[in-house]
């Protein structure tokens, strides 16, 4: 089966799409604001191993008794027998006092326990955004030698609404951020801009075989219908995968799971609907300038 969607026709209703998505994303990093983690916040992780199932509302209220509401727990695996609590920065002695605390619960046994200082914390939200930046240069020195500036800045352009809106619908689910969470967005960043450069590399491979007259709508238009099917067929792929591994897998990797799921869609989307029409409306204001700048040569 084949398509023949006019992609640039209503960019500015996509672009108007992907605004009102930034701002539900800035709304969610800003005013409900990230949930950061153990691996960030410091703090102590217990994962203790129930004989018998066990509610959350049981374990939350012996939390409570001991003045930690403020802690999560999320199960681990099936039959809601293993659980990971992730406490503020406790001592030995407060450790023990909640470990023996925790027996009114049921019997147990102690898996592990975790702890960060915050001061590892810091040092783990500096590596992150170091990482996210190198990622980010990289990129645009790869697309930049290889295609031109211009595909460069259209692929970094979509790839920050990406991570604002991905970012910002996790903060608004309120999804704890781990280490986890930033393999997720670098993960994004090589899915997104792998889809871009096909898309780009074929905008390019058509600008080769532009007719006179042909209009750039027109190729940027041939150029996504050529690749639409594959980026569908992909995308969905792998966000069957992705669905799966968050129905079925462990706690561990389930925000993982979902991270990636909704960068991969709103990837796809930017590929298709953002980057390629912010390229050719650049494209089209640096030919129109280099007209305006030539001038007609009289003939004395």
């Amino acid at each position: 089966m084949t398509f023949h969607l006019d992609f640039v026709k209503h960019w500015k209703l996509w672009f108007a799409l992907a605004a009102a998505l930034c701002l539900v994303g800035l709304f969610g990093i800003f005013v409900r604001g990230l949930n950061y983690g153990i691996d960030f916040t410091g703090g102590t992780q217990l994962q203790l191993r129930f004989t018998r199932a066990v509610s959350t509302t049981a374990i939350d209220a012996v939390l409570d008794r001991q003045h930690l509401s403020q802690s999560t727990v999320v199960y681990i695996g099936s039959g809601h027998r293993e659980v990971q609590i992730t406490t503020p920065t406790i001592s030995e002695g407060q450790r023990d006092t909640l470990l023996a605390k925790m027996h009114s619960v049921g019997p147990y046994q102690e898996i592990s326990t975790n702890r960060v200082s915050s001061i590892i914390g810091k040092q783990t939200e500096r590596t992150a955004l170091l990482a996210v930046l190198i990622a980010t240069a990289a990129i645009i020195v790869y697309i930049a030698i290889r295609f031109e500036m211009r595909f460069a800045l259209a692929g970094i352009i979509a790839l920050l609404l990406d991570v604002i809106m991905t970012v910002g619908i996790i903060a608004l689910i309120h999804i704890v951020l781990t280490t986890y969470f930033i393999m997720a967005v670098l993960t994004i960043f090589g899915y997104s801009m792998n889809d871009r450069i096909i898309v780009f590399d074929r905008i390019r491979e058509n600008l080769h075989k532009q007719r006179k007259n042909e209009p750039l709508e027109d190729v940027v238009n041939k150029s996504l219908n050529q690749v639409l099917m594959r980026s569908i067929n992909t995308s969905s792929t792998v966000m069957l995968a992705l669905a799966a591994l968050l129905v079925l897998g462990g706690a561990s990797i389930r925000d993982f799971s979902l991270t990636m799921l909704v960068g991969v869609f709103l990837g796809t989307f930017t590929s298709l609907f953002i980057a390629s029409p912010v390229w050719m409306l650049w494209r089209k204001r640096d030919d129109a300038r280099r007209r305006a700048s030539v001038r007609p040569v009289r003939a004395d």
